[in-house]
């Protein structure tokens, strides 16, 4: 029986019945609660996964956890509605009973323990911080967007703002050094806070924070795997990409996943299971927001790590889109696709007489699709030379027939297999809408994963 099993097993008995006299016991009590019925007990690793549930009766519930259970931390996820609505606690084997209240109705639902000494340091930590760290943007905001940079006021701001970052500093060192080898110590050491001169433009703080942001931050500890700490840290490193006041273009964004994607590998390959954890999470968020090419790029240069990772699943999947890759190569034939047109004739992708032909798939029920398409349509027009073959991965021919007549100046075909059709499966399609441009003699262009890449590259 596997670990992840084990856990699973136990909490559910224990759920029922009396709980063991050596387990852990963590008691919650939800104030002002009136919508929250069930707390779901999270294990974290390359993401995060439900390793129990437990119910919510008046006001409280309680877990008992096995007296081996893996330390780090946990999050008790109280809502199953809203991703921010949970506690996480730090289980180190050590306490035997943990207990805290939460008030829902406080804007920051910061947990209160009256027992563990552990969660009650870290979080009176978080809250002080929090202040602090509230403070120092709300002055450098100030500092940032004054009119006039030699007013006293902005000299006195300056000041207050090197202050408040010097207490920062200081609770920050103080706290680690009074509680030494503690999960609490090490959680806190592994998120030092960056800043940057107020005086700078908004892009170039963020870009300058973003430059030492792995400063100081330990990605070497197989322990702190299962914590929140390196997949927030891995997101929030990714997600300067995704800031849409930087004005990423798609291609600039790909490219900037890609050198992001060097930077977390260099950071994390000093140990073997923190490299590993890496290329997993990486490998799992690129392929969650569609990102097929830092996917394919991560596939291709780290091969021989993936290969390393992968069970038989992993492995059928890897394998498979290898040989996706060497498919929809640029300069490689287009797979055959046979088509009937509105008259009812068969036809083929090859049949085409076209200076270029688009080969889109897409689906009514897919929202970027139904906001790209109209715009596809329209180009149509303009450059009536390129054919587009419009694949669609619907499996109701009603709801198909009702989108598609809105999209005349396109070559409609579907078989209504949805994710099971020939041509999703030949042409290895992950997501909707892809756009794959041939040449006049059938042969791939490119591959885009949005209309406004495909319509750049086909300037």
């Amino acid at each position: 029986m596997t670990k992840l099993n084990y856990l699973l097993l136990f909490f559910s008995i224990v759920s029922i019945a009396q709980q063991p006299q050596d387990s852990i016991r963590i008691n919650g009590t939800i104030t002002n609660n009136v919508k929250f019925a069930k707390v779901v007990v999270k294990k974290f690793g390359v993401g995060s996964f439900d390793i129990a549930a437990v119910p919510i009766k008046n006001q409280a519930f309680n877990i008992a956890a096995p007296p081996d259970i893996e330390a780090g931390v946990y999050r008790l996820q109280y809502s199953q509605a809203s991703l921010h609505e949970y506690v996480d606690i730090i289980i180190d084997g050590k306490e035997k009973n943990i207990s805290f209240q939460i008030d829902v109705n406080q804007p920051e639902k910061l947990p209160v323990f009256t027992q563990s000494e552990e969660n009650k340091k870290w979080y009176n930590y978080q809250k002080v911080t929090q202040n602090q760290l509230r403070k120092i943007d709300l002055i450098n905001q100030f500092i940032n967007q004054y009119p006039v940079s030699n007013d006293l006021i902005i000299v006195q701001s300056k000041m207050a703002y090197a202050k408040e970052i010097d207490l920062y500093k200081i609770n920050f060192k103080k706290f680690i050094t009074q509680n030494p080898k503690t999960w609490a110590a090490i959680l806190v050491a592994n998120r030092p806070a960056h800043f940057a001169n107020p005086t700078d433009l908004i892009k170039i703080q963020d870009y300058n924070i973003r430059n030492n942001y792995w400063k100081n931050i330990d990605c070497n500890n197989p322990k702190l795997i299962n914590t929140p700490l390196y997949t927030e840290h891995i997101l929030d490193y990714l997600k300067y990409y995704m800031n849409p006041e930087m004005n990423f273009g798609e291609e600039e964004m790909t490219e900037g996943f890609k050198k992001s994607t060097d930077t977390i590998m260099k950071k994390f390959s000093g140990n073997e299971a923190t490299k590993k954890f890496a290329i997993k999470y990486l490998q799992l968020g690129f392929k969650d927001i569609g990102q097929e090419k830092v996917l394919q790029y991560i596939d291709q240069k780290y091969t021989a790590l993936v290969q390393q990772c992968t069970d038989e699943k992993d492995k059928e999947a890897f394998d498979k889109r290898m040989a996706g890759y060497l498919a929809m190569k640029e300069g490689a034939p287009a797979p055959e696709i046979e088509y009937t047109d509105s008259k009812g004739n068969t036809k083929t992708l090859t049949s085409i007489d076209a200076a270029k032909t688009i080969v889109v798939f897409w689906a009514s029920w897919c929202p970027h699709c139904m906001e790209s398409m109209p715009k596809v349509n329209d180009w149509a027009i303009a450059n009536p030379s390129t054919k587009i073959l419009a694949i669609s991965l619907d499996d109701s021919p009603i709801e198909h027939e009702k989108a598609s007549t809105k999209l005349p100046n396109l070559l409609h075909y579907s078989d209504y297999k949805k994710w099971q059709g020939k041509a999703v499966n030949e042409y290895h399609i992950v997501a909707t809408p892809t756009f794959i441009v041939l040449d006049n003699t059938k042969k791939i262009l490119g591959k885009f994963a949005s209309w406004e890449a495909a319509a750049q590259f086909l300037k």
